[in-house]
Protein backbone atom coordinates (compact mmCIF):
# COMPACT_ATOMS: atom_id res chain seq x y z
CA UNK A 1 0.00 0.00 0.00
CA UNK A 2 1.36 3.07 -1.03
CA UNK A 3 1.85 6.12 1.40
CA UNK A 4 -0.72 8.43 0.06
CA UNK A 5 -3.30 5.53 0.16
CA UNK A 6 -2.50 4.19 4.07
CA UNK A 7 -2.20 8.43 4.87
CA UNK A 8 -6.00 8.45 2.88
CA UNK A 9 -7.13 5.46 5.56
CA UNK A 10 -6.19 6.86 8.40
CA UNK A 11 -7.98 10.14 7.45
CA UNK A 12 -10.84 8.21 6.68
CA UNK A 13 -10.97 6.55 10.36
CA UNK A 14 -10.41 9.84 11.89
CA UNK A 15 -12.94 11.72 9.89
CA UNK A 16 -15.21 8.79 10.96
CA UNK A 17 -14.57 8.42 14.57
CA UNK A 18 -15.32 12.78 14.59
CA UNK A 19 -18.84 12.28 12.82
CA UNK A 20 -19.67 9.15 15.10
CA UNK A 21 -18.13 10.78 18.47
CA UNK A 22 -18.21 14.85 17.65
CA UNK A 23 -15.13 17.16 17.56
CA UNK A 24 -15.17 17.53 21.52
CA UNK A 25 -14.64 13.70 21.77
CA UNK A 26 -11.34 12.73 23.76
CA UNK A 27 -11.15 9.52 21.31
CA UNK A 28 -9.97 11.47 18.46
CA UNK A 29 -6.91 13.29 20.53
CA UNK A 30 -5.90 9.98 21.55
CA UNK A 31 -5.89 8.43 18.39
CA UNK A 32 -3.42 11.24 17.14
CA UNK A 33 -1.90 11.07 20.38
CA UNK A 34 -1.36 7.14 20.09
CA UNK A 35 0.35 8.12 16.21
CA UNK A 36 2.62 10.47 18.03
CA UNK A 37 4.17 8.34 20.20
CA UNK A 38 4.15 5.63 17.48
CA UNK A 39 6.10 7.92 15.13
CA UNK A 40 8.22 9.11 18.04
CA UNK A 41 9.21 5.02 18.54
CA UNK A 42 9.78 4.88 14.69
CA UNK A 43 11.93 8.13 14.91
CA UNK A 44 14.10 6.50 18.06
CA UNK A 45 14.72 3.14 16.26
CA UNK A 46 15.96 4.62 13.19
CA UNK A 47 18.13 6.81 14.90
CA UNK A 48 19.59 3.69 16.71
CA UNK A 49 19.78 1.98 13.65
CA UNK A 50 21.73 4.57 11.98
CA UNK A 51 24.29 4.70 15.12
CA UNK A 52 24.38 0.94 14.81
CA UNK A 53 25.29 1.18 11.30
CA UNK A 54 27.93 3.67 11.40
CA UNK A 55 29.25 1.19 13.87
CA UNK A 56 29.08 -1.97 11.71
CA UNK A 57 30.35 -0.23 8.82
CA UNK A 58 33.84 -2.13 8.84
CA UNK A 59 31.85 -5.38 8.92
CA UNK A 60 31.51 -6.09 5.05
CA UNK A 61 28.54 -7.56 3.21
CA UNK A 62 27.01 -9.83 5.11
CA UNK A 63 26.32 -7.39 7.66
CA UNK A 64 24.71 -5.22 5.22
CA UNK A 65 22.09 -7.84 4.19
CA UNK A 66 20.83 -8.99 7.57
CA UNK A 67 20.36 -5.46 8.25
CA UNK A 68 18.27 -5.03 5.21
CA UNK A 69 16.08 -7.87 6.09
CA UNK A 70 15.09 -6.73 9.85
CA UNK A 71 12.23 -5.37 10.15
CA UNK A 72 9.95 -3.31 12.30
CA UNK A 73 8.15 -5.04 14.99
CA UNK A 74 5.44 -2.23 14.22
CA UNK A 75 5.38 -1.57 11.05
CA UNK A 76 6.67 -4.05 9.03
CA UNK A 77 8.83 -2.51 6.63
CA UNK A 78 12.41 -3.27 6.81
CA UNK A 79 14.43 -0.57 8.73
CA UNK A 80 16.34 0.59 6.07
CA UNK A 81 13.24 1.33 3.93
CA UNK A 82 11.79 4.16 3.01
CA UNK A 83 10.33 6.16 6.22
CA UNK A 84 7.01 6.36 5.17
CA UNK A 85 5.18 6.55 8.41
CA UNK A 86 5.58 10.17 9.20
CA UNK A 87 4.44 10.91 5.31
CA UNK A 88 1.37 9.46 6.22
CA UNK A 89 0.77 10.88 9.59
CA UNK A 90 1.34 14.33 7.87
CA UNK A 91 -1.33 13.91 4.92
CA UNK A 92 -3.76 12.26 6.92
CA UNK A 93 -3.58 15.45 9.14
CA UNK A 94 -3.72 17.50 5.92
CA UNK A 95 -6.71 15.99 5.34
CA UNK A 96 -8.73 15.81 7.95
CA UNK A 97 -7.83 19.18 8.98
CA UNK A 98 -8.58 20.71 5.88
CA UNK A 99 -12.20 18.81 5.90
CA UNK A 100 -12.65 20.49 9.38
CA UNK A 101 -11.99 23.94 7.89
CA UNK A 102 -13.91 23.45 4.93
CA UNK A 103 -16.70 21.31 5.99
CA UNK A 104 -19.44 23.52 5.01
CA UNK A 105 -18.42 24.02 1.29
CA UNK A 106 -17.10 20.23 1.22
CA UNK A 107 -21.01 19.21 2.75
CA UNK A 108 -22.57 21.75 -0.21
CA UNK A 109 -21.08 20.31 -2.69
CA UNK A 110 -21.51 16.71 -1.81
CA UNK A 111 -25.61 17.30 -0.91
CA UNK A 112 -25.93 18.92 -4.42
CA UNK A 113 -23.90 15.70 -6.34
CA UNK A 114 -25.93 13.36 -4.30
CA UNK A 115 -29.03 13.47 -6.12
CA UNK A 116 -32.25 12.11 -3.92
CA UNK A 117 -29.86 11.56 -1.05
CA UNK A 118 -29.89 13.99 2.38
CA UNK A 119 -25.99 14.12 4.54
CA UNK A 120 -27.95 12.35 7.51
CA UNK A 121 -29.12 9.49 5.40
CA UNK A 122 -25.84 8.84 3.83
CA UNK A 123 -23.71 6.09 5.68
CA UNK A 124 -20.84 7.51 8.05
CA UNK A 125 -17.75 5.65 5.93
CA UNK A 126 -18.90 6.95 2.07
CA UNK A 127 -20.08 10.78 3.99
CA UNK A 128 -16.40 10.75 5.21
CA UNK A 129 -15.19 9.00 2.12
CA UNK A 130 -16.73 11.76 -0.10
CA UNK A 131 -15.61 14.53 2.21
CA UNK A 132 -11.93 13.65 2.19
CA UNK A 133 -11.78 13.29 -1.65
CA UNK A 134 -13.61 16.22 -2.09
CA UNK A 135 -11.58 17.95 0.29
CA UNK A 136 -8.86 16.55 -2.03
CA UNK A 137 -10.19 17.61 -5.22
CA UNK A 138 -10.63 21.29 -4.04
CA UNK A 139 -7.08 21.86 -2.23
CA UNK A 140 -4.49 19.59 -4.11
CA UNK A 141 -4.34 20.72 -7.60
CA UNK A 142 -0.89 18.66 -7.42
CA UNK A 143 -3.00 15.11 -7.35
CA UNK A 144 -5.10 14.58 -10.39
CA UNK A 145 -8.75 14.48 -9.87
CA UNK A 146 -8.52 11.18 -11.59
CA UNK A 147 -6.42 9.86 -8.83
CA UNK A 148 -8.38 10.87 -5.94
CA UNK A 149 -11.33 9.61 -7.31
CA UNK A 150 -9.58 6.16 -7.88
CA UNK A 151 -8.10 6.01 -4.49
CA UNK A 152 -11.51 7.05 -2.83
CA UNK A 153 -13.33 4.00 -4.90
CA UNK A 154 -10.74 1.56 -3.86
CA UNK A 155 -10.94 2.60 -0.46
CA UNK A 156 -14.99 2.41 -0.70
CA UNK A 157 -14.03 -0.77 -1.93
CA UNK A 158 -12.95 -1.79 1.86
CA UNK A 159 -14.53 0.13 4.12
CA UNK A 160 -18.35 0.60 2.86
CA UNK A 161 -20.76 -1.23 1.16
CA UNK A 162 -20.87 -3.20 -1.86
CA UNK A 163 -22.63 -0.70 -3.65
CA UNK A 164 -20.05 2.54 -2.08
CA UNK A 165 -17.95 2.24 -5.21
CA UNK A 166 -19.92 3.59 -7.46
CA UNK A 167 -21.87 5.92 -5.06
CA UNK A 168 -18.99 7.62 -4.25
CA UNK A 169 -17.95 7.32 -7.93
CA UNK A 170 -20.67 9.00 -9.27
CA UNK A 171 -20.96 11.74 -6.58
CA UNK A 172 -16.99 12.39 -6.73
CA UNK A 173 -17.10 12.36 -10.75
CA UNK A 174 -19.75 14.76 -10.38
CA UNK A 175 -17.90 16.99 -7.49
CA UNK A 176 -14.81 16.82 -10.16
CA UNK A 177 -16.92 18.35 -12.89
CA UNK A 178 -18.54 21.43 -10.67
CA UNK A 179 -15.03 22.20 -9.58
CA UNK A 180 -13.88 21.90 -12.96
CA UNK A 181 -10.52 19.61 -12.23
CA UNK A 182 -12.03 16.52 -14.07
CA UNK A 183 -9.15 16.13 -16.79
CA UNK A 184 -9.96 16.04 -20.34
CA UNK A 185 -10.33 12.89 -22.05
CA UNK A 186 -7.67 12.49 -24.77
CA UNK A 187 -8.77 12.58 -28.27
CA UNK A 188 -7.48 9.43 -30.57
CA UNK A 189 -4.94 11.17 -32.99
Amino acid sequence: MGTRRAARELALQALYQLDVAGTGDPGVALFWSHLDAERKEVEREEAERESAHAGRRGLGRAAGAARTLDRSPRSGRALDGPPGELDVQVFARELVDGVAAHRERIDALIAASAEHWRLPRLSRVDLSLLRLATFELLARADIPASVTIDEAIEIARRFGSEDSPAFVNGVLDHIAQVLGVKEKPKSPE
